[in-house]
């Protein structure tokens, strides 16, 4: 005698207390690159070398080895670090069409010059009175030395400015997660059948030695997905896809302190 609403509210409510329970309950991933090597499908030579080819095209230089635990005393510091504009090497002025380059040089927190490259920075070229600005091309030299690169576009005043968003160290930490955690955005999905319906966790790879997998790969691109077998139902009573939601707490207390917020430094 249930009215659709009455089965509504009840579904809703099942709904929020599967989403509530989910994360108490997120599979603990071994810290290596192996542990889904074997799912999905094998690639063509092609695509391994279109792989190759992406992987390749966003490499980012990091430090050395020996710093794989972060120091923030040893990592990039926009206060100490500086920048000059070079001279025009044509003649004593810009014109219009002109490229204007500046030298960075980043130095860490005790005041030393950085020896690696890899930090994330921005430029820009802006003239507040004019309401003009430019972006600039960045290029790292992989020895604590940048050259920032910028057109000339306008007569008139300009100011340049360098904007430290990640230190080198902070992408490395980065990247750590981006291999390591693949699971810091978790997914899940509902099953159900009649009044019966479980979520489970899901994404493109899931450690198998835990629970039993559903396969929802695509059969046509190879693109994995996967979510972990409900204890009661099938694989094909699945009816939704959602975001779970991030993991916290990823960063040790040192990781953490690289990530505090960027500091603009200009001339």
């Amino acid at each position: 005698s249930w009215n659709c609403n009455t089965i509504s509210a009840l579904y809703q409510l099942q709904t929020r207390i599967h989403s509530s329970l989910i994360t108490m309950n997120l599979p603990k991933y071994n810290h290596n690159l192996t542990f889904c090597a074997h799912l999905g499908q094998k690639p063509s030579p092609e695509d391994e070398l279109e792989e190759r080819y992406l992987l390749d095209s966003i490499q980012w230089p990091g430090p050395p080895p020996r710093f794989a635990t972060p120091s923030l005393r040893q990592s990039s510091d926009p206060v100490h670090s500086v920048f000059t504009i070079l001279p025009n090497k044509e003649r004593q002025e810009w014109h219009i069409g002109d490229q204007l380059e500046a030298l960075v040089q980043i130095r860490d927190f005790q005041g030393r010059p950085k020896r690696y490259g890899g930090d994330f920075l921005l430029a820009r070229l802006h003239s507040p009175e004019l309401g003009a600005a430019v972006a600039g091309t960045v290029v790292d030299h992989r020895n604590g030395i940048y050259s920032a690169l910028f057109p000339l576009l306008w007569v008139g005043p300009a100011q340049v400015e360098i904007t430290l968003v990640h230190s080198s160290e902070a992408v490395a930490v980065l990247k750590h997660l981006r291999e390591y955690r693949p699971d810091r955005v978790f997914f899940k999905s509902l099953f159900r059948l009649g009044f019966l319906s479980e979520t489970t966790v899901c994404n493109m790879c899931l450690p198998s030695d835990q629970h039993l997998l559903c396969n929802y790969t695509d059969l046509y691109t190879g693109e994995p997905w996967y979510c972990y077998k409900p204890k009661m139902l099938s694989c094909d009573t699945r009816i939704n896809h959602a975001k779970g939601g991030y993991l916290k707490h990823l960063l040790t207390n040192n990781e953490a302190l690289l990530f505090q917020r960027f500091v603009v430094f200009y001339t």
